[in-house]
């Protein structure tokens, strides 16, 4: 038995090691897919009295505005730089 350095009870410890490191990385995936809160988190901001709704993605910080009658607007696009008035609701 040249060049085997390790008994069999040794291989099969390793065996052992490894099998529980997957399994215990594979749990904590697990929980973390599970109770992971969301892709967005919501908040909302008032604009000259009317409020509005504000979702903020998790992972990037990205946020955008629902503008009744327009959707899901970028917050850089929401209100144009130009004006300080709020969108105009549809009536």
């Amino acid at each position: 038995m040249t060049g085997f350095t390790g008994s069999r009870e040794a291989v099969a410890a390793e065996g052992r090691l490894i099998g529980r490191i997957v399994v215990r990385v594979l749990v904590a995936l697990a929980i973390a897919l599970l109770f992971w809160a969301g892709r967005y988190r919501y908040d909302h901001i008032i604009v000259d009295g009317e409020t509005y709704l504000v979702r903020v993605q998790r992972m990037s910080g990205h946020a955008d505005i629902m503008i009744p009658g327009e959707g899901w607007v970028p917050s850089e696009e929401a209100w144009d730089d130009s004006s300080d008035e709020a969108p105009q609701t549809p009536s």
